[in-house]
C-alpha cells in the first residue's frame, strides 16, 4: 500500500507563504480599481446656449463655480448666479476681454501664486509653447497679464492641447498636465513652491493610451474620494473614458476603469467636445460637465463610489516575519 503524500517542516512553511502571498496579490489585483462610481444626469443644472472646451472655477469670488468656454472668441463665460449647492447660469459678460484670442484655444485655471485668485493657462493650435496669464486683478474682478516664462521649457508641439493645473505629487503646489492631439498627456512638475512656481518637464504619462478621435480634452479630480486625482478624457471619437489613479497622492499611476463612468448615458448623436470636473452641489465630491459637439452641455452628479478595501505591502512583509 502506498504511503500518503506529506509535506513537513520547511517545505510546509514555503507552501503556506506562497499561498498567502498569492491570495494577497489576488486581493491587491482586485483592489487596484475602485468598485463603481454612480452618476446621475442633472439636466436642469447644466448651462445651455454654448457648448465648448471648458474650465471651471470661481472667477467672481462668490463661493460657487463658474465655467469658462474657450472655443469662443473672445473666451465666453457662464456665470453661476445661483448658490454653491444649486447652480443657475447667466451667459456673459466675458472676463477675458484683455486676453488675445487664438485658433482652437483650450484653457485651464488654477492659483499658481497662492494669492487667492485664479490664474490662466492656454494652449493654441499653432503654438509650440504654453501661454500663461497671471490674474493681476482680485478674486472678485479678474484682470490678466501675460508671462511666457512660467512654462518656458515645457514642450507642447501644437494642435489640440488640453492644459490642466493640479497637484499631482501631493506637495501643495500646482503641476501641469498637458493633453496633446493624440490623446497622450505630458507632465510637468512644479519644483518651486505654492507661491513661486518653477516647472520641470518630466515626460509622457504612462497608462493613458492614444485616442482614436481628435481634439481630446482632459479633466482631473478625486472621483472616488481616496485622496488622489483621477482623470477623465473625451474626444471627437470617444465619449468619457475614466482612468483611475491606482497610485498615491504623491506618485500617480493610471489604469482605465470603465466602472467609474456608471450611469453616464449620452445621446446617440454628437461627439465629445469638452469635459471638466467640479463640485457643483458642494457635497465634497467632483461632479462632471460634458460638452457635446451639437451644442448641448450635460451635467452629471457624482453619487459616490462603492468602496474597495485596498491591501498594503505591509501584509506581504508580515508573512515573511
Amino acid at each position: 500500500m502506498s504511503r500518503p503524500f506529506r509535506v513537513e517542516g520547511d517545505d510546509m512553511k514555503a507552501i503556506v507563504v506562497a499561498l498567502v502571498l498569492a491570495s494577497v496579490l489576488l486581493v491587491m489585483s482586485s483592489a487596484a480599481q475602485a468598485g463603481t462610481i454612480y452618476w446621475t444626469l442633472a439636466h436642469e443644472w447644466a448651462p445651455q446656449g454654448h457648448s465648448s472646451r471648458m474650465a471651471a472655477g470661481d472667477l467672481d469670488g462668490d463661493g460657487d463655480i463658474d465655467i469658462s468656454l474657450f472655443d469662443a472668441t473672445p473666451i465666453t463665460q457662464f456665470w453661476n448666479v445661483g448658490t454653491p449647492t444649486e447652480p443657475a447660469w447667466q451667459l456673459g459678460p466675458s472676463p477675458y476681454q484683455d486676453v488675445p484670442s487664438c485658433t482652437q484655444q483650450v484653457g485651464g485655471l488654477g492659483d499658481l501664486n497662492a494669492d487667492g485668485d485664479l490664474d490662466l493657462v492656454i494652449t493654441c493650435w499653432y503654438d509650440d509653447f504654453v501661454r500663461f496669464y497671471w490674474n493681476v486683478g482680485t478674486p472678485q474682478n479678474p484682470a490678466w497679464a501675460a508671462d511666457l516664462s512660467v512654462f518656458d521649457g515645457v514642450p507642447f508641439g501644437g494642435a489640440h492641447g488640453s492644459p490642466r493645473l493640479a497637484d499631482m505629487d501631493g506637495d501643495g503646489d500646482l503641476d501641469l498636465m498637458l493633453g496633446s492631439w493624440t490623446g497622450r498627456i505630458r507632465y510637468a512638475r512644479n519644483v518651486g513652491t505654492a507661491f513661486r512656481p518653477a516647472y520641470e518637464y518630466v515626460g509622457w504619462v504612462d497608462g493613458i493610451p492614444q485616442v482614436g478621435g481628435s481634439n481630446p480634452t482632459i479633466a482631473l479630480g478625486d472621483l472616488d474620494s481616496d485622496g488622489d486625482l483621477d482623470l477623465v478624457r473625451v474626444s471627437y471619437g470617444t465619449w468619457p473614458e475614466c482612468y483611475e489613479n491606482v497610485g498615491t497622492p504623491q506618485v500617480f499611476e493610471f489604469a482605465e476603469n470603465p466602472d467609474m463612468m456608471t450611469g453616464v448615458t449620452i445621446p446617440p448623436t454628437g461627439y465629445g467636445k469638452g469635459v471638466d470636473l467640479m463640485d457643483i452641489d458642494a457635497d465634497g465630491d467632483p461632479d462632471m460637465i460634458l460638452a457635446r459637439g451639437y451644442g448641448e452641455n450635460l451635467l452629471f452628479l457624482n453619487g459616490g463610489a462603492t468602496p474597495v478595501e485596498r491591501t498594503s505591502w505591509g501584509v506581504i512583509k508580515a508573512v515573511y516575519r
